[in-house]
């Protein structure tokens, strides 16, 4: 019985984590960027003039908070583009 539960959890989850991801890029980099962890989303924007610049930076940042996102692009990219439209 534990085994079953736990295998239609597992699959729960799997089912569920691709539209998490792409859901609302932007609200992952909120999390941290919210002025007192990191700069603010609105000191990001007036430092970074569009959303290359700030993948760029996000990229070429040496905050090891960072290291998680700069192996993804895809996010890095759709969370800059929800930030500046």
């Amino acid at each position: 019985m534990k085994t079953n539960l736990l295998a239609l959890l597992t699959l729960a989850a799997a089912a569920i984590t691709p539209s998490l991801a792409s859901a609302d890029a932007a609200a992952t980099c909120k999390g941290c960027h919210n002025g007192s962890v990191a700069p603010a989303v609105d000191a990001l924007k007036a430092k970074f003039k569009t959303a290359d610049e700030l993948v760029a930076g996000a990229k070429a940042s040496t905050n090891p908070m960072m290291k998680p996102m700069q192996g993804d692009e895809a996010k890095l990219k759709a969370a800059a583009a929800e930030i500046y439209k």
